[in-house]
């Protein structure tokens, strides 16, 4: 498993879910998928790129991580109200890090 930007008990604590177990495995999932997201939109292989970054370039990832794990813990379904496929803030926190090929 590739070196995640945020932990289960810090998914758990952003979503209020307590030390339950009971859905564990599923938000292993999005962890990865979130990841994978970011990889796709900066560009950069989390596993190898995230631990150069400074501290306050890894907290930017981790947030953005945290913001699409909850988007989407919240909204399980392929179409809703007011869900963007890439919520905004999570876009204007990565740009920064986007690498830019010539």
């Amino acid at each position: 498993m590739a070196d995640e930007p945020v932990t289960l008990d810090q998914v758990k604590t952003h979503l209020r879910l307590g030390t339950s177990e009971h859905e564990d495995a599923y938000l292993g999932i999005l962890i990865g998928a979130a990841r994978r997201a970011i990889e796709n939109l900066t560009g950069r292989d989390i596993a190898v790129d995230v631990p150069t970054l400074d501290e306050r370039d890894k907290d930017v990832v981790a947030q953005a991580s945290l913001l699409l794990i909850g988007q989407w813990y919240s909204n399980r379904e392929a179409v809703g109200v007011n869900v963007s496929e890439i919520p905004l803030a999570v876009q204007f926190l990565l740009n920064p890090l986007r690498v830019m090929f010539v």
